[in-house]
């Protein structure tokens, strides 16, 4: 994109021209300082593409069509020439067209086009122009400064990504989830969210269901209090069997063995016998 765009508005008020021709003109006018230049049967003509109008002036139009009409017109208004070849539009300026940023002096602003007097000091300027651009108000400007060491190399920034950011005591596949949930909501996590979230999960004896919490809900962060240490158990691993399945199991134990010897015909004598309470009243109490 071209930075600046030097508009004569004297020229444009004296030759009709409107403020989208203006600015066009200002950019073609600069053609023959940096486009390359087609050698044709009516001279010599700059190539110059509607896409790279588009592309060069934003803020005119974003639409090739809009550039090469707006070309057209300023072929009528008699400061330009077009021609083309089957692939390119070419430009070139006529003698009215000249005229637009002359000094009083008489002098213009641009190198003198190919075939006049001014051809060698052009070939001087243009020489190694692939790898430093004439046109300095361009997207090119940048790297022209740091060529010449006006302007220090920019550093790429490596950019943060959270899943690296998982706490030593959260699961990573808790985490992968709580990462995707707050990109799907368009609330990314920054790497100052990732530490603080981390300092205040770091001792929850729960924190994989903090975050599931919130995921469940849809919010956007942890709120740790949420999660009571009563409610945290329920979380307990499923090897690890809870009260009421322990007694469960000494019930069906016992039925068991008590059948076993029904079977076998043996006798339980008073003296054998179990004198510790029913265990199904226990598991009454509990249940």
């Amino acid at each position: 994109m071209q930075y600046t765009i030097s508009i004569s508005q004297t020229k444009a008020l004296e030759w009709g021209l409107n403020a989208q021709q203006a600015m066009l003109f200002a950019f073609v006018y600069e053609c023959p300082s940096w486009a390359r230049p087609i050698k044709t049967d009516d001279g010599i003509f700059y190539a110059l593409s509607k896409a790279k109008i588009v592309e060069e002036l934003p803020l005119l139009t974003g639409k090739p069509d809009t550039a090469y009409r707006l070309l057209k017109q300023l072929e009528l208004a008699g400061v330009i020439g077009l021609s083309s070849t089957s692939s390119i539009t070419l430009v070139r300026l006529t003698d009215k067209g000249r005229e637009w940023n002359k000094a009083l002096n008489g002098s213009e602003k641009y190198p003198g086009e190919v075939g006049n007097k001014s051809e060698e000091g052009r070939k001087n300027i243009r020489g190694g122009s692939e790898k430093y651009p004439t046109n300095q108000d361009t997207s090119n400007q940048d790297t022209n400064q740091r060529a010449g060491g006006a302007v220090a190399p920019r550093t790429k920034t490596e950019k943060f990504d959270p899943l690296t950011a998982c706490p030593d005591n959260v699961t990573p596949e808790v985490w992968a989830d709580w990462c995707q949930h707050r990109k799907e909501i368009r609330k990314g996590l920054t790497e100052t969210t990732c530490q603080r979230q981390a300092q205040s999960l770091k001792s929850h004896p729960a924190p994989d269901a903090v975050i599931n919490l919130s995921i469940a809900n849809g919010w956007t962060g942890l709120f740790p209090e949420k999660i009571t240490h009563a409610a945290s158990i329920q979380h307990r691993p499923s090897g690890r069997p809870s009260a009421v399945e322990q007694v469960r199991d000494a019930i069906a134990a016992r039925s068991a063995a008590e059948a076993a010897s029904a079977a076998a015909g043996w006798t339980v004598v008073e003296d054998d016998r179990d004198v510790r309470p029913s265990l199904d009243g226990e598991f009454r109490r509990i249940g």
